[in-house]
C-alpha cells in the first residue's frame, strides 16, 4: 500500500511546477551541475575498460661481444582475480558515480527551491505593482475629495496638505515597487538564464503525514551519501586487510621451441594474467622455465598502523551515519510542522479575504443605493486587492514550504533524465 502512495505522490507532486522545474533543467547552473556527473561517468566507463584484456607490440634487441638477439612479439595482461586493482577501482567508480548522482540531485533541488522562491518573488512583486498602483489611484481621489471639500467649508487646507503627503507616499511606494519587480525579474531571468512572465503557481494537494514523511528518510541525499562513505570505508578497510594477509607472490611460465616464445606470469598482489607471444630472429634458445615466489610478511608495522587508521575510519563513518539519520528525522519533523503551519495561515488569509469581497460588496450597494461613495469603493477595492497580496503571500510560504518538505524526503524535485 505505501508504494502505491509513494507512486501516486510523487507522481501529483512532481506534477506541480512542471513548467518550472523543465525551466530550471535547462539553466545554465543545472548544465554545470550535469557536467560534474557525466565526468564521474566517463570514469566509471574508464575503469570498466580496464577489466578488458590489453594488447601491445614488444621488441627486444641485446648485443654483447659474444652474442647478439632480437625478438619481436605482442604482449598485454587481464585482470583476472576478484582482489585486482582493476575490480578495486571499477568498484570506486561506480561509488563515485553514486554520489554524484546524489550530490546532483541534492544540489539540483536547491538550485530549484532557489528558483521557486525568486519566481514566486517576481510574482508578488507583480501584485505589489498593482497594489501601489491603487493606493495611488485611491490617494488622487482623497485629494480631489479634500479640495473639494475645502471649497465647501467642510475641511481645512491642513486636511489637503495631508492628503497631498499621502499621494506623494504613495508615488513614492509605486516607484518602489516598480523598481522591485525589475530587479526581481532581472533575479529570476539570471537564476533561468530566460526572460519568464510569472504567474500563480497551482497549490500541491495530498500532503503526506508525518508517517509517510518519516518514512522517506533513507532516500534524503545526505543520509544515502553518509552510508556511502561508509561502504567506501569499509572497502578500504577490507582492501587492507586483505593485502595484509594475501602472500605476495608471482607464477611464471616460459616455452620457447622453433625461435617462438610464449610467455604467461601471474601476479598473486595485484590479480592480473601476463601474456607475451614472440619470435626471436637472432639468438633463439629451446626449452621450458617455471619460476614461482612468494612472500608472506609476519612483522608488518606500516601495515598494521595503517589498518587501525583504516579501523577508526570506519568507525567515524558510522558515527557519521548515526548523526545523519538523527538531523534527517528533525528535519523531517521541522519541515512537516512548517508545512501545516503555512497550510493554516492560509486558510486564515482566505477567510480574510472573504470578509474584503464582502465590504467591497457593501460599498458597491451603498455607492448605487446613493448612501455611499465612490470614494469608499475605491477604499474596499484597496482593502480586498491588500487581502489578496496576502492570500498570494500565504500560498507562497505554503509552496516554499511544500517543495522544501519534498526536498528533505529525498524526491527529485527537478524529475527527468539525468
Amino acid at each position: 500500500m505505501r508504494k502505491v502512495w509513494w507512486i501516486l505522490f510523487l507522481s501529483s507532486a512532481l506534477a506541480q511546477g512542471a513548467e518550472l522545474a523543465s525551466w530550471v533543467r535547462e539553466s545554465p547552473g543545472y548544465a554545470a551541475l550535469r557536467a560534474q556527473r557525466a565526468e564521474a561517468a566517463l570514469a566509471l566507463e574508464a575503469a570498466r575498460a580496464g577489466l578488458l584484456p590489453t594488447l601491445a607490440p614488444q621488441v627486444d634487441y641485446a648485443k654483447t661481444s659474444l652474442s647478439e638477439s632480437l625478438s619481436l612479439g605482442l604482449g598485454g595482461s587481464l585482470a583476472v582475480l576478484p582482489w585486482s586493482d582493476a575490480q578495486d577501482a571499477l568498484a570506486a567508480a561506480a561509488r563515485a558515480l553514486k554520489q554524484a548522482d546524489l550530490e546532483l540531485k541534492a544540489e539540483g533541488n536547491a538550485l530549484f527551491l532557489e528558483a521557486l522562491g525568486r519566481y514566486l518573488e517576481a510574482w508578488l512583486a507583480e501584485l505589489d505593482l498593482a497594489l501601489a498602483e491603487k493606493r495611488v489611484a485611491l490617494n488622487e481621489a482623497q485629494l480631489a475629495a479634500a479640495k473639494a471639500q475645502e471649497a465647501q467649508g467642510q475641511a481645512t487646507f491642513k486636511d489637503v496638505l495631508e492628503a497631498e503627503s499621502a499621494l506623494a507616499e504613495a508615488k513614492a511606494s509605486l516607484f518602489a515597487a516598480q523598481n522591485a519587480r525589475a530587479l526581481a525579474s532581472a533575479r529570476l531571468e539570471r537564476i533561468l538564464g530566460r526572460a519568464v512572465a510569472p504567474k500563480a503557481l497551482p497549490l500541491p494537494q495530498d500532503p503526506p503525514s508525518l508517517e509517510e514523511a518519516l518514512a522517506a528518510l533513507e532516500n534524503r541525499p545526505d543520509v544515502a551519501l553518509a552510508r556511502l562513505r561508509l561502504e567506501e570505508a569499509e572497502a578500504a578497510l577490507a582492501q587492507a586487510s586483505r593485502d595484509r594477509a594475501l602472500p605476495q607472490g608471482s607464477f611464471s611460465l616460459s616455452l620457447a621451441q622453433g625461435g617462438l616464445d610464449l610467455s604467461l606470469s601471474l601476479d598473486l598482489g595485484a590479480g592480473a594474467l601476463g601474456y607475451a607471444l614472440g619470435y626471436t630472429a637472432l639468438g633463439a634458445a629451446e626449452g621450458t622455465s617455471l619460476r614461482a615466489g612468494a612472500s608472506l610478511p609476519l612483522f608488518a608495522p606500516v601495515q598494521e598502523a595503517n589498518q587501525k587508521v583504516l579501523e577508526n575510519r570506519v568507525a567515524q563513518a558510522k558515527l557519521a551515519l548515526e548523526a545523519a539519520l538523527k538531523d534527517g528525522e528533525l528535519d523531517l519533523r521541522q519541515k512537516h510542522q512548517a508545512r501545516l503551519l503555512a497550510e493554516a495561515q492560509l486558510a486564515a488569509a482566505e477567510t480574510s479575504l472573504k470578509a474584503a469581497e464582502a465590504s467591497l460588496e457593501t460599498a458597491k450597494k451603498r455607492l448605487q443605493a446613493g448612501t455611499g461613495t465612490r470614494l469608499e469603493v475605491l477604499q474596499a477595492e484597496v482593502g480586498l486587492l491588500q487581502a489578496q497580496r496576502t492570500l498570494e503571500q500565504a500560498k507562497a510560504n505554503l509552496l516554499q514550504a511544500h517543495y522544501a518538505l519534498m526536498d528533505a524526503m529525498g524526491i527529485d524535485l527537478l524529475g527527468g533524465e539525468r
